[in-house]
C-alpha cells in the first residue's frame, strides 16, 4: 500500500496521518506537499519511518541536488523527465545520491509504458499503469500477466502497434 498525496497535504495533515499510514503498513508516501517545499519534505522525512518519495519535486534531472537529505526517494517519470535516456541518467544518478528509486507514469498510452518497462529494471518500486487508466488504448501489443505484471512482446521497437 503506497499513499500518493500528488501535493495537496499540509504539515499538520501529515503529522495527523502519519500514525495510522504507520499502523496500517503503508510502504511510501509519495510528494505529499507542493513542489520544492524542501523544508516540508525535510521536516516530515525526519519525522517518519516511512520513505518520502518526491515527484513533482524530482522533475528534472537537475533537481535531485536540492532533494539530498531531504527526502529518501525520487518518481522518475519518462513523460516529464524526457524519454527512455533522460530517465535512465536521471535513476542512475539518483542512486548515485543515495537515493531510493521509484518509476512511475501518468495517464498515458502504453507506447509510454513500454517504453518506460525498457528502464524498469533501474528502479526500486515501479508503478506503470497509466494505459490501464484510459477509457481506449489506441495501441495493443503489452499484455497484463496474472501477477499484474507487463508481458512484454517479441516484436520489434517497443512491441506495440497502433489498433486499427
Amino acid at each position: 500500500l503506497r499513499v500518493d498525496a500528488n501535493t495537496g497535504w499540509t504539515p499538520a495533515t501529515a503529522s495527523a496521518l502519519l500514525p495510522d499510514l504507520v499502523r496500517l503498513g503503508v510502504e511510501l508516501i509519495e510528494q505529499p506537499f507542493p513542489a520544492r517545499r524542501y523544508d516540508w519534505l525535510g521536516d516530515l522525512q525526519a519525522a517518519s519511518p516511512l520513505p518520502v518519495v518526491a515527484d513533482e519535486s524530482a522533475v528534472l534531472i537537475e533537481d535531485l541536488d536540492a532533494l539530498v537529505g531531504v527526502v529518501d526517494g525520487v518518481n522518475v517519470k519518462l513523460a516529464k523527465c524526457g524519454g527512455v535516456g533522460a530517465a535512465a541518467r536521471m535513476l542512475d544518478r539518483a542512486r548515485e545520491l543515495g537515493f531510493r528509486t521509484f518509476l512511475g507514469c501518468m495517464e498515458e498510452t502504453s507506447v509510454g509504458i513500454a517504453a518506460s518497462a525498457a528502464v524498469a529494471s533501474l528502479a526500486e518500486w515501479v508503478d506503470l499503469d497509466g494505459c490501464l487508466l484510459l477509457a481506449e488504448d489506441p495501441f495493443a501489443g503489452l499484455e497484463l500477466g496474472a501477477d499484474c505484471r507487463w508481458i512484454l512482446t517479441d516484436a520489434p521497437g517497443l512491441g506495440v502497434a497502433a489498433r486499427g
